[in-house]
């Protein structure tokens, strides 16, 4: 009798042995303990809070509560591929070693790129929403004080004890290495993760992370893999997502979950569909800040571009004095979708469009728009709108653009 050999068994073992070590953003997961999954979407993250000290009243102290409880997250990415390898492309006896090679060229051009930029992506926007963020066009004359004064920033609020990690994008740090200051602080230090461990630079001990500028954009969009022009997966960066020099992580607030698997093999003699090998992956993940520690997080722009740019229409609306805009991320282009943790907002006047600046926050004389297509707003006709995504939380402003009104 043949062998039945377990090819999805012996593929997850690959993905133990890598997925884990192999992304960028590997320190960021499970770091909370306690953390509670049950295989849902669902994680839960245990709370807990007590108060502080109060007087002494004779020999008695006042009573304190003490809190626990749970705070609900939830994976926010599902996501998948078939993988097909034809009968005779590789001979039978060799097909696990042939597919562990394919699996491991899959993770490392595709997947591994695409949870470090999510989990990026993500720490980028908690940090926006929390009004943690500053804005510069560093050079390698100034880039280390200004790293050193974002970290000092992150400390005052959460002390020097808390682990730290920064990343940056590779030609940050390359401005960081040229830096004729850098002698001072830079050493190579050990960073364990998971048991395994890694040599990195350190700035103040603080580890320095190198990784493209690609994996440090604002907004990403998921490409669904079928329709016409997404067939190839993967995301892309929103054409109005900001450019990020580094962004500071506390270790204690911010935390991810991956989980990898290869669900099934079916085998050229099984498959129905053809003579190949179908290799079935998907990858359920999420990343999150801790409600209770946004101060461990700070976010540094390049504010060389400014503001992105969105793309503003107006039409009539049925409602007396409103007409309505629609929003979109290319010039001619449909609605855009809102990203999570973000919001539209409007403002409009007579002849010149109100201001807004990178960097400085919305005030309350803004009006948020109910969405991105057709909202609704009360505006005069001929006025100029202006519209502004923005980090909800802080209402920092991330793009902006403008229409000429059309009421009837």
């Amino acid at each position: 009798m043949a062998n039945a050999i377990n090819y999805a068994s012996v593929f997850n073992q690959v993905l133990d042995e890598i997925f884990y070590i192999s992304p960028k953003t590997n320190g960021l997961e499970n770091t909370m303990a306690g953390l509670k999954w049950n295989g849902g979407r669902n994680i839960e993250i245990p709370k807990l809070s007590t108060q502080g000290l109060g007087n002494m009243n004779g020999y008695k102290a006042p009573n304190g509560d003490i809190t626990f409880g749970y705070e609900t997250k939830q994976l926010q990415w599902y996501r998948g591929r078939n993988l097909t390898i034809g009968r005779y492309d590789i001979d039978e006896t060799n097909f696990t070693l042939t597919a562990g090679n394919a699996l491991k060229v899959f993770l490392n051009a595709h997947v591994f790129p695409e949870v470090d930029k999510l989990r990026l992506s993500e720490a980028v926007k908690s940090a926006e929403g929390a009004g943690n963020v500053g804005y510069s066009a560093p050079s390698s004359a100034d880039i280390v004080g200004k790293i050193l004064d974002d970290i000092a920033t992150v400390q005052d609020k959460i002390g020097e004890d808390e682990p730290l990690m920064i990343y940056l994008s590779t030609a940050s740090k390359n401005l960081v290495m040229k830096s004729s200051e850098i002698s001072r602080y830079l050493a190579v230090r050990d960073l364990v993760i998971r048991g395994i461990n890694l040599k990195v630079d350190t700035l103040n001990d603080i580890p320095l992370i190198g990784v493209p500028a690609s994996y440090l954009k604002s907004v990403f969009a998921l490409q669904d893999g079928v329709t016409s022009g997404e067939v190839g997966g993967d995301l892309v960066a929103e054409p109005y997502a900001e450019s990020v020099n580094w962004v500071i992580i506390a270790r204690s607030a911010f935390d991810a979950v991956a989980r990898p698997q290869v669900t099934k093999v079916i085998t050229p003699d099984e498959n129905q569909d053809g003579e190949y090998w179908k290799i079935m992956f998907s990858l359920y993940h999420g990343a999150w800040a801790f409600d209770n520690k946004l101060d461990g997080l700070f976010a540094n722009i390049n504010s060389t571009a400014g503001l992105g740019a969105l793309y503003v229409t107006s039409a009539d609306a049925t409602e007396a004095g409103c007409t309505k805009l629609t929003t979109a991320s290319v010039s001619g282009g449909s609605a855009m979708a809102i990203p999570a943790g973000y919001a539209l907002y409007a403002k409009s006047a007579s002849g010149t469009a109100p201001a807004v600046t990178q960097g400085t926050a919305l005030d309350n004389t803004w009006t948020k728009l109910s969405g991105s297509d057709g909202a609704v707003f009360a505006s005069t006709n001929g006025h100029i709108v202006q519209v502004v995504l923005v980090a909800e939380g802080s209402l920092m402003p991330v793009a902006n653009g403008t229409a000429t009104v059309v009421i009837s």
